[in-house]
């Protein structure tokens, strides 16, 4: 039976970009782009917006820049997995607004990490950026999460839990309770600097003397879970001089410890960490933790083809 699509797209979807992966039909990558973050804590409409707009780009970008037309979305079968896809209500609003595809099935960036990590075979996986999630699939077809409640309650170890500590660590500094070090320093310049780029229109002024505590707070007024997340940078980059930073990736390695041992108790999966985070903590892992860790066959992208892939041939057989 012949194909009505022409097109297989994969799409990760996380709190930070969104990844958009564009082959032919025998799985020939075509062309990729990066957009703005599709998580669906912000929306259905936001979340579809990055979605599509990424889409765009990467059409226009194939083939050595060249471009390709962008065809109709009826010509394309999808897989998408997003963030924020496993909270029912999120997950309901944002497949009762896909547009029409010519085939889709739509998951949770752990689902198409797992997938792309093992190519659809058992495994785990611990996913560390925005936010964190772990997924365990059992050779019975079984499956386990841990984690992935999302920020502030969960999420332990991401970036943002990184950001959330690092800000309270500045705060304990701004009122004398901590001393100064490499890692509130830029913490505050961090808050100053972000803050003035996100009010750049709505608050254009720099006031000059502002006091460490204003500044703080009016970066806290603004935050959201990415602009936490922004902050580890800063505690992986001051780790080496700084015993706060330290102990933050400290903290975050013992937790992505027991989610190991929580998923797989008796050692027998293979196990990848995934995500932008991942590898700053290697060094702060148990050797018998580091032993463990094998590398991801593909990405997440990769792991949305299979389910783009998988779209397709269901479509084929309705």
């Amino acid at each position: 039976m012949e194909t009505s699509c022409d097109y297989l797209i994969g799409v990760d979807g996380g709190g930070t970009k969104t990844l958009v992966r564009v082959t032919d039909l025998d799985g020939a990558v075509l062309a990729e782009a990066t957009g703005p973050g599709s998580a669906l804590r912000n929306g259905a409409p936001a979340a579809w917006n990055a979605i599509l707009s990424t889409l765009q780009s990467a059409f226009a970008h194939a083939r050595a820049g060249t471009g390709i037309p962008m065809p109709p979305l009826s010509r394309m079968a999808a897989g998408i997995g997003v963030a924020g896809y496993n909270v029912a209500q999120w997950a309901a609003g944002f497949r009762a607004q896909a547009p029409a595809f010519g085939a889709l099935e739509i998951a949770s960036d752990a689902t198409t990490t797992l997938l792309g990590a093992h190519q659809g075979r058992p495994g785990a996986i611990i996913a560390v950026g925005t936010g964190t999630i772990g997924v365990a699939l059992y050779p019975d077809g079984s499956e386990h999460v841990v984690d992935g409640w999302g920020f502030p309650s969960g999420d332990d170890a991401s970036g943002a839990w990184m950001g959330l500590r690092a800000i309270n660590h500045a705060q304990h500094v701004v009122d004398g309770r901590a001393p100064h070090g490499a890692l509130s320093t830029a913490t505050v310049a961090f808050c100053e600097a972000d803050g003035t780029i996100t009010n750049r229109v709505t608050n254009p002024v720099i006031h000059p003397g502002r006091s460490e505590r204003d500044i703080v707070l009016d970066w806290l007024s603004q935050a959201d879970q990415a602009a936490f997340a922004r902050l580890a940078r800063l505690v992986i980059a001051h780790a080496a001089e700084d015993e706060a930073a330290r102990t933050i990736l400290i903290q975050a390695a013992a937790e992505l410890e027991l989610m190991a041992a929580t998923l797989d108790p008796d050692r027998q999966l293979p196990l990848a960490l995934c995500g932008g985070l991942a590898g700053a903590l290697h060094d702060y892992f148990s050797p018998a933790l580091r032993q463990r860790i094998t590398p991801a066959l593909a990405d997440a992208a990769d792991g949305a083809l299979l389910l783009a892939r998988r779209a397709l041939s269901s479509s084929l057989t309705i």
